[in-house]
């Protein structure tokens, strides 16, 4: 795993040494099977997968698919169509367009024979050129922020909110409601033995835009989102990434989350999450 540093537990003692963790979110195994480890486990219900885990293997599959680093992927839309056990996968892929200057992929996750999440992806030719009229980024905190010292929340350990990723807090809490501006990283690789680029790295912190700028439904239940949309415009470079989120729009049922989204060169892109009230049964 060279060049890519797992970090250590630092900030509060509940932090779960890094001895005691999976060696990456995802094992490798015969054929097109993988294995996803605790570090995908989500919060609603613990033995069931974080969407961060959903749209990270399907990031991989599409990356690994494709293999043109002239072209930038604009679009990587991912629907999420049922909970994933965290359990033995098959995840695909496949071309469906290649061209000199555009190309679409799309990928697909299974469980037990059914297909539990989809991704759709559109590649065009660009660059690495960032926003140079993007205002100055604030700087990375110093401190890792804690999610599981929060008194209401019991997260899974090891699990992806508290130990997959690294949060640095700006503004608002992954834990409280109301818009959010956080910077966050991966803390441990995709898949066992492999260094993921930026584009991996980003595609499992997608989903995280849902929990960065959170809100509650008008009823008062909890939001979950069905679905992650991520639009950039130039490659992603570096590890860290600065999530400006907040919930555009809320009705009774249904609402969006946006995220204005960033990394250390500029500006990025942004990205979009559909949102249902959750059930009771999965109610946090």
């Amino acid at each position: 795993m060279s060049g890519f540093t797992v970090l250590p537990s630092t900030g509060a003692s509940t932090y779960v040494p890094a001895t005691e963790m999976p060696p990456a979110l995802y094992l490798r195994g015969d054929g097109n099977l993988v294995t996803a480890t605790e570090l995908t486990r989500g919060p609603w219900a613990h033995r069931v997968m974080h969407g961060g885990g959903i749209t990270g293997i399907l990031g991989w599959a599409v990356d690994r698919a494709l293999e043109r680093p002239d072209l930038v992927c604009t679009r990587f839309t991912v629907d999420i169509l049922s909970g994933v056990p965290v359990e033995e996968l098959a995840v695909r892929s496949i071309v469906r367009k290649e061209g000199t200057r555009t190309a679409v992929v799309d990928a697909s996750l299974e469980y037990d024979g059914l297909q539990v999440a989809r991704a759709s992806s559109q590649w065009l030719l660009g660059s690495d050129t960032p926003d140079h009229a993007t205002t100055e980024l604030p700087p990375v905190p110093g401190d890792r922020a804690d999610p599981d010292a929060h008194p209401d929340m019991e997260y899974p350990r090891p699990g992806f909110n508290a130990d997959a990723v690294d949060i640095r807090v700006l503004e608002g809490s992954t834990e409280e409601e109301g818009p959010g501006r956080m910077w966050i990283r991966l803390a441990h690789p995709v898949m066992e033995g492999e260094t993921p680029g930026s584009f991996q790295q980003l595609m499992v912190l997608a989903d995280l835009g849902a929990a960065v700028g959170w809100e509650p439904a008008p009823s008062g239940a909890s939001f979950i989102n069905t679905d992650v949309s991520v639009h950039l415009v130039r490659r992603p470079s570096g590890e860290w990434f600065l999530f400006d989120s907040h919930v555009e729009h809320s009705t009774d049922g249904v609402a969006c989350t946006r995220t204005t989204l960033s990394d250390e060169a500029g500006r990025l892109g942004w990205i979009l999450q559909s949102q249902l009230e959750a059930p009771p049964e999965i109610a946090m």
